[in-house]
């Protein structure tokens, strides 16, 4: 017999390890594993188990597809260790305790819970504080109490030997995205664009020579019980069978998957248990894009304030790029004289598929000022009217391209506009306009709005 003698404080925790699987992540949080298995079998029926499952396995999904063999049944035993439980089962058994600076003491448990520990001993009936314990120990069977989720096969062979396969499961605990990074080269209209992605392991899980396949899009799904968490791996079930490294380009392999893109990293990656990736998604391509500030106001509105700045990036074939863009962040970098990058702002960016122009707002310029003012307003029973005032001030060096931009609900006609303007949808107008350097511009013009 042995004593089982659990401390109070920590547990270490080692990580399970998958080899050669094949790992699908999903942009949902959740990951298709296909992991290798073989197992050394006899002639007729064998029992066949395997315990390096992700702890966000979803319970029902895991299927074996195994070669030459009959499967009858498929189990998943979740009787994870558990202190609480284990004590509990054994009220009225002999343990012994350790209070903090004083000797062992032994007797009847009584009681076991988050708060304190009851026992009788030979003259009373003692309780303590679970935080006053440096251990509490019960004489326990010789065996090792499981630790992580066990699948189990009841299968059937026509032939003793190697039995080869795929276990195939659903998990959650895996994510990725799309992280680009543009780089402006100096003041001019031209910049590098990385994309990459950026993968995250939150499971227990090593993965070793992994192959790692990324899916853009969002699935139908419906709901799954997760397996029971594990505290630590027990030890090995089954051998693996062998995967040669395989080296590819740097670049992945994107390819049609349905209605959504998957692409496949060439090289065979370690994803460790708890740990973030970054990969590359296409490689680095040099690209122009186009800098607009905006002003946007609504109909009464009247302030003063710093643009927005607009950066919109043409996916075409003429801008090197005419490709799927999955959604993710962007991050935009300036090179300056010296040749160093500073920091100039970020954007989420959704799918941007081929053809399609992004935009991005990077922050607030500091030299590029609007002002707008209600020169008159008018409201009648039937009617509202009223001018308005936009003045943009430029202190840069250089001339920039602004788009004023007013909305207006309701029934409207503009007139008396200072500059030509363009209808974007029923509620919205936008004036285009080029303000030189070190210089203002206004921009006047009257709406009117009728009703019954």
């Amino acid at each position: 017999m042995k004593k089982l003698i659990f401390t109070l404080f920590t547990i270490s925790q080692v990580w399970g390890q998958s080899l050669d699987a094949s790992l699908t992540i999903y942009k949902d949080g959740f990951a298709l594993v296909k992991q290798p298995v073989v197992w050394d079998i006899k002639t007729g029926r064998n029992t066949v188990k395997y315990d390096r499952l992700a702890n966000g396995m979803y319970a029902d999904s895991p299927f074996l597809d195994l070669q030459n063999v009959e499967i009858y049944t498929q189990r998943l035993n979740q009787n994870i260790f558990s202190s609480n439980d284990l004590f509990n089962k054994n009220l009225g058994k002999m343990v012994e305790l350790k209070i903090t600076g004083e000797k062992v003491i032994s007797g009847t448990l009584l009681e076991y819970n988050p708060a304190q520990v009851t026992i009788k001993t030979k003259s009373s009936i003692q309780s303590y504080f679970r935080n006053n314990l440096d251990y509490i120990s019960l004489k326990e069977r010789d065996e090792m109490p499981q630790v992580r989720p066990v699948l189990s096969w009841d299968i059937l062979s026509k032939n003793s030997g190697l039995a080869k396969g795929n276990l195939i499961y659903m998990s959650g605990g895996f994510d990725w995205n799309a992280k680009y990074r543009m780089i402006m080269l100096d003041e001019s209209d031209n910049a590098i664009l990385i994309p990459e992605a950026f993968v995250k392991n939150n499971s227990d899980l090593t993965f070793s020579t992994l192959s790692l396949q990324l899916v853009e899009g969002n699935l139908n799904r419906v709901r799954h019980e997760y397996a029971a968490k594990s505290l630590q791996r027990s030890g090995a079930m089954v051998d693996y069978a062998e995967a040669e490294m395989s080296y590819a380009p740097s670049a992945p392999v994107r390819e049609d998957l349905g209605d959504y893109y998957i692409y496949t990293i060439p090289n065979k990656l370690e994803l460790r248990g708890n740990e973030s990736i970054t990969v590359r998604l296409y490689d680095a391509r040099e690209i122009k894009y186009y800098k607009t500030y905006l002003f946007e106001n609504y109909e009464q509105a009247q302030r003063e304030e710093p643009l927005s700045v607009e950066i919109k990036i043409d996916n075409t074939e003429e801008n090197n790029l005419n490709l799927p863009l999955p959604q993710g962040t962007i991050e935009l970098y300036q090179t300056m004289k010296n040749g160093k990058l500073e920091f100039l702002g970020e954007d989420r960016l959704k799918q941007i598929p081929k053809g399609a122009t992004a935009k991005l707002i990077a922050g607030r310029a500091f030299d590029v000022v609007g002002k707008r003012k209600v020169l008159i307003y008018d409201r009648q029973r039937k009617s509202e009217e009223a001018s308005i005032e936009i003045k943009i001030t430029n202190t840069k060096n250089q001339d920039v391209n602004v788009k004023v931009i007013e909305k207006i609900s309701g029934d409207w006609v503009v007139r008396n506009e200072s500059t030509m303007y363009m209808k974007e949808d029923a509620s919205t107008i936008y004036f285009p306009i080029t303000v030189p350097a070190n210089s203002e511009m206004l921009v006047t013009y009257t709406y009117r709005k009728e009703w019954n």
